[in-house]
């Protein structure tokens, strides 16, 4: 009797799946991600030919056989590719390492010879793409397009452990000790995974100290930060967009790309899908009364983005400029979008809510208390956010000591 692999469904229920099975378009699109890890079943035509759902919803093909006494994986491509494709590709591989081909040995010694630009598609083909979020693909591809993109077309071998730490000294000095350490780190996950001698390595470089972030909108600011979003000369969009990421607490890139179809009007909720949820899960959030009215306006038919542009994405992107102009209406300084997010949460924490429901209204998941969390349900979650958004615009309505303005 065939092996079976035991995956957990949505629902927890236990399903039986073939380990060896017959590749079908149809039988493959039916494999769930699992809970956790990955789950691999095997092509009963193609000997060595490999399957691989993570639960991330990534998947791709792969050549998995002994080389040289030692289990080894091969990836073939992704999703993208067809069955025979795939089939074709395992055995033109299976042939190569039959005549004594090290299929692994020789992409490492690509690696080796080759440029940085090289080795960061490889990286992101080979490594996030089958693994990683589309959220967490996508911050690496912009960290290396505007950290790293001057060494594209240095060879990996030519970058030496003063060339890492001069430039983590010019990205600290000109864009951030945040931004430099991340792009060193990028660097160092870069070489470690093409087992390289590493000049990003923790031994060669002392990374900048990062002091977190505690800034949230005081009381009395709301007044004044409301008064210039509802000046005639900001931006409707802008406006409702910085509401939204008041009321909601969610993170801007999730806000500014908020769909019709995530929305569900008749239990107030919003649901993020876990495309653009930060730990890849899918969360769902309540809406208070203010959000819930910006939405109700702003759904379209047919279905699309809360917040469209003309722009090629669909949808609003971060507004760095046009915030910046409200704040100097407003008289404020050093508040950044993300500081709304903290907003909700230090007026929910003001109001004497527990940090399991400020945590949940946030879509916070912390390892050691993510079992508190999952029995939170969103009935006093939203009781929570409700009192904190209807505390902030009576503060903003009567100012900050309960005076009428």
């Amino acid at each position: 009797m065939a092996a079976i692999l035991r995956l957990a469904t949505g629902d927890k229920a236990k399903k039986a799946l073939p380990r060896k099975l017959k590749f079908t378009m149809a039988t493959l699109a039916g494999i769930k991600p699992p809970s956790n890890g990955r789950v691999t079943v095997y092509d009963a035509k193609t000997p060595g030919l490999a399957f691989t759902v993570t639960d991330k919803a990534n998947r791709a093909f792969y050549v998995v056989r002994r080389i040289h006494g030692r289990p080894t994986r091969l990836r073939l491509g992704g999703a993208e590719m067809t069955i025979e494709q795939a089939r074709t590709a395992a055995m033109m591989m299976q042939g190569s390492i039959a005549g004594g081909a090290n299929p692994a040995e020789d992409r490492r010694q690509h690696r080796r010879a080759g440029t940085l630009g090289e080795l960061w598609e490889s990286y992101r083909d080979e490594h996030l793409k089958p693994r990683c979020s589309p959220r967490t693909i996508l911050t690496d591809e912009n960290r290396f397009d505007t950290c790293l993109d001057e060494w594209t077309a240095r060879k990996v071998l030519s970058i030496t452990e003063g060339d890492v730490r001069g430039l983590h000294a010019k990205l600290g000095a000109e864009r951030g000790h945040v931004t430099g350490n991340r792009a060193i780190q990028l660097l160092r996950r870069m070489f470690n995974w093409a087992r390289l001698p590493n000049p990003a390595g923790k031994s060669a470089v002392t990374m900048f100290r990062e002091t977190s972030r505690s800034r949230f909108v005081q009381p009395d600011e709301l007044p004044k930060l409301f008064k210039a979003l509802n000046d005639k000369r900001t931006n409707p969009l802008i406006r409702d967009f910085v509401y939204l990421c008041l009321w909601t607490g969610a993170r801007r890139s999730a806000v500014a790309s908020m769909r019709d179809e995530e929305i569900n009007l008749a239990a107030a909720t919003w649901t993020i899908p876990p495309a653009k949820s930060k730990n890849a899960e899918a969360v769902t959030i309540p809406l208070a009364p203010p959000a819930l009215e910006i939405i109700r306006r702003r759904m379209g038919d047919p279905p699309g983005f809360i917040l469209p542009s003309h722009g090629e994405c669909g949808h609003l992107q971060d507004p760095k400029n046009t915030w910046k102009s409200v704040l100097e209406r407003a008289g404020l300084k050093d508040i950044h979008i993300h500081d709304l997010r903290r907003t909700l949460g230090s007026w929910q924490a003001g109001l004497g809510a527990s940090l399991p429901i400020i945590g949940r209204s946030l879509g916070h998941r912390d390892t050691a208390a993510t079992a508190i969390y999952s029995r939170v349900n969103l009935g006093p979650v939203r009781q929570s956010v409700n009192a904190a958004t209807a505390a902030m615009l009576a503060t903003a309505t009567l100012g900050p000591k309960g005076k009428r303005k």
